[in-house]
């Protein structure tokens, strides 16, 4: 199997400052991971994305729009002036090219926030209010991200192929060099 490298211009760091670094960086794993798998998967298996299966999504293909559409609404959460949509998406290189965009708007939004300890109020898709600050909700938009990532992992070894490590520690070694 070929190393399948992010160019990292596609995740740029940002110079995030002191305070929010580790925040700044958490994100940067998360865009270079989702970066990575679809590569990944466009690359040297794209008869995978769309294949139905029997797992926690019908297809890869449908867990990384249920991906996509979170971060869009954890986004949406933080930034109350983000106006994103949902597009329709069918391809992993149109997959890439929407999270590239979202991503680097999310990370300019880091870049430029001075504090992500400030208070966000929202409402769930229930209708439930609650209050966390948007540090939090950026943790666990990367957290939801990861969980995500291993389900595609699995949906991958489901279908016979074997997959690509986007763990944490990878990242950093990637970002090294």
């Amino acid at each position: 199997m070929k190393a399948i490298r992010v160019q990292k211009e596609v995740v740029k760091p940002v110079n995030w400052g002191m305070k929010m670094k580790k925040s700044g960086q958490l994100f940067h794993y998360h865009a270079w991971a989702v970066e990575k798998l679809l590569s990944y998967i466009e690359k040297e298996v794209p008869q995978a994305f769309s294949a139905q299966i029997v797992s926690v999504f019908p297809s890869i293909e449908e867990t990384f729009f249920h991906q996509y559409e979170v971060d869009l609404l954890w986004y949406g959460r933080m930034n109350k002036e983000f106006q994103g949509e949902v597009k329709t998406l069918s391809s992993p290189g149109e997959y890439r090219q929407a999270f590239q965009e979202l991503h680097m708007d999310i990370q300019r939004f880091i870049a430029e926030s001075r504090d992500l300890t400030s208070l966000v109020h929202y409402r769930t898709s229930s209708g439930e209010e609650f209050t966390n600050q948007r540090g939090d909700l950026l943790q666990h938009l990367v957290n939801h991200g990861t969980y995500h990532r291993g389900n595609i992992s699995a949906m991958l070894r489901q279908q016979g192929y074997i997959g690509i490590s986007t763990d944490y520690i990878y990242f950093l070694r990637e970002m090294d060099q």
